[in-house]
């Protein structure tokens, strides 16, 4: 179980979400026809990607802001995940060396190739970038471990806030790599 100090952890996110940000930002300068390009049979675009992770963060947005919003503020500034947390990040992180461990995409967050313009589903992973922004910020004051969000793919399991954030970052940055990896098939 790792421990960490709010304060730490909060900046720490704020700063790989930021990151994060900045990454996707440069997929601004595709067009619709290489933000499309799926490179073979069941492999993702980049637009499908981002279509994903806005899935994955409005999921967990919308099950975070109502708890955070009536939580009280505490003065403890230490965090300690559980294992279970801990083994979640693990998995989901993308390894020193940029490798990924494989998995399979629940239903409810596969993508779907938007109708719309591409670069809005672009713009939403940003404006959904910004959100978890503010819900990092207000969880300053909050303990991280008290406010439980249900995990998604298993409702009955609970993670604290922090873990939960930990796993939604750590998910954010393991897709970027896989959007990133696309951009030489495209250009």
């Amino acid at each position: 179980m790792a421990v960490f100090s709010r304060q730490g952890l909060i900046t720490e996110l704020l700063d790989r979400t930021e990151l994060i940000k900045a990454g996707s930002a440069t997929f601004l300068r595709l067009t619709d026809d290489q933000l499309g390009f799926s490179p073979g049979p069941g492999a993702w675009s980049i637009v499908e990607v981002f279509s994903h992770l806005n899935l994955s963060n409005e999921i967990y947005i919308r099950y975070i802001l109502p708890r955070i919003t009536l939580a009280p503020d505490r003065p403890l500034d230490e965090f300690r995940s559980s294992w279970l947390g801990d083994w979640a990040y693990d998995k989901i992180i993308p390894r020193p060396d940029g490798s990924v461990l494989k998995m399979k995409t629940a239903k409810s967050v596969r993508p779907i190739r938007p109708n719309a313009e591409y670069k809005e589903v672009l713009y939403s992973f940003h404006r959904t970038c910004d959100a978890l922004d503010d819900i990092l910020r207000h969880s300053a004051t909050k303990d991280l471990r008290r406010i439980r969000i249900p995990f998604h793919f298993v409702p009955f399991l609970h993670f604290g806030l922090g873990e939960t954030m930990r796993f939604l970052i750590a998910h954010n940055e393991r897709h970027l790599l896989q959007a990133q990896r696309l951009v030489p098939a495209v250009t």
